[in-house]
């Protein structure tokens, strides 16, 4: 099966906005083994969208996945474009207005006479419930042209309709097509603490141009993810990833903390949770987003106590202990007063295990002996506390970032028992 996307507003169109909708749903359809042919993207005028619409079902793909273009404002323009390219009129559909005036009350909030136009489709046209927002999304199906599914542009809301309304659908269609169609999967394998040239000397045979299935590297915020290309059968392929993902998993071990969208930080969750662990946090350098990371995911007050930001000297002091006397003798970026604010936090939460931050998040600040990108990175536990020194990338927001994630990567390896060497 074949398929086109087509991604529709005017941020889109001028590059304000990078369209991470049309390469999500792309991912999603080579995984079923449907072909994209094309990515088109168009403003929201009327004319350039018909035009799209006409040109692409005049090309017969198998599918037209559109998305964007569906909100109450006078530039959502798509409901009408897709009427006028199919040549029908628009009409209000009853149970759609239902669902808008149930949506509001719930919300407790008035619904303004625009968004009623949510509620129009083309009269060969059926809404699709949206479970994430107000815009219900479009299906036609006619057997003398392609498939149309039409989605929001809010990347949650398309998601969500996509995953649970129109995947299956496409699924049907796809089996009803050819039973024994090609598939491609791809599957991202994701470590921290190792460096992808590292990673790639681990993994040479394995990453060999041209083979199938294909292993290559990619690297965001310090991540190296092991992505794999497996093309064959369902069943052939999903053998072939699940051969190269063992090996892998046994040459990088405790480097691998998850797969796919999986973060070091849902890692962690899960061996705190397992353990019944509690954690307490104390930062200066990265100014609390170590714990906004730990609190990102769901359940996380199941074992995150509380979190200091103390960016003073201060309040290293007043809020953590910091003796003044150990400020003075070694300075606030150093191995003690990490030592001594990570024992600090522990003590003050009760907790199991505390983590500190501090450092040269630059640009300014730095000196010869105290560059910027220095960052010490404790964690107490009652075993002890153990301290790392780190030099980061010479950016501000990439240095917060990476020790960040280095402060969380080191509490996982000591649930694991790992030591590494760095």
């Amino acid at each position: 099966m074949r398929a086109v996307i087509l991604s529709i507003g005017d941020e889109l169109a001028a590059g304000l906005t990078v369209n991470t909708n049309a390469s999500w749903l792309a991912q999603q359809l080579t995984a079923v083994g449907i072909r994209v042919d094309a990515h088109l993207t168009v403003g929201d005028a009327l004319l350039p969208i018909v035009d799209a619409v006409r040109a692409t079902l005049e090309q017969r793909p198998d599918l037209l996945l559109i998305s964007g273009g569906l909100g109450p404002t006078d530039d959502d323009l798509t409901r009408q474009a897709l009427a006028d390219a199919l040549q029908e009129p628009l009409v209000e559909d009853p149970e759609a207005v239902i669902f808008l005036e149930r949506w509001f009350a719930q919300k407790k909030r008035v619904m303004s006479p625009s968004n009623r136009l949510q509620a129009q489709r083309p009269v060969s046209a059926v809404c699709i419930e949206n479970t994430a927002g107000t815009a219900p999304g479009l299906r036609i199906q006619k057997e003398d042209q392609p498939a149309i599914f039409v989605m929001p542009g809010v990347p949650q809301e398309m998601k969500e309709m996509f995953t649970l309304s129109i995947l299956p659908r496409i699924q049907t269609l796809a089996d009803a097509s050819d039973d024994g169609r090609i598939v491609t999967l791809v599957t991202k394998i994701n470590t921290f603490g190792i460096g992808e040239s590292l990673v790639g000397e681990r993994l040479k045979d394995l990453m060999v141009r041209g083979a199938n299935p294909s292993v290559g590297t990619t690297v965001h915020e310090g991540v190296v993810s092991v992505r794999i290309y497996a093309t064959g059968t369902p069943a052939d392929a999903q053998a072939m990833t699940d051969h190269v993902r063992l090996q892998v998993n046994e040459r990088l071990g405790e480097m691998v903390f998850g797969e796919n969208e999986e973060t070091l930080e849902t890692g962690l969750a899960g061996l705190l949770n397992a353990g019944r662990y509690t954690l307490a946090t104390a930062e200066s350098c990265t100014g609390g987003l170590l714990a906004k990371l730990l609190t990102d995911t769901p359940g996380s007050s199941g074992y995150f106590a509380r979190g200091w930001v103390t960016y003073a000297n201060d309040s290293k002091q007043d809020e953590l202990g910091v003796p003044q006397a150990l400020l003075a003798e070694h300075g606030a970026v150093s191995e003690e007063v990490a030592r001594a604010m990570a024992d600090g936090a522990r003590k003050l939460a009760r907790t199991d295990f505390a983590l500190s931050t501090t450092g040269i998040a630059g640009p300014t600040g730095g000196t010869a002996t105290k560059p910027v990108g220095l960052v010490y990175i404790a964690l107490a536990s009652a075993q002890g506390t153990w301290v790392r020194e780190f030099n980061f990338p010479r950016e501000r927001a990439a240095i917060r970032q990476r020790a960040s994630h280095m402060a969380i990567a080191l509490l996982r390896w000591r649930l694991l028992g790992h030591d590494p060497a760095w």
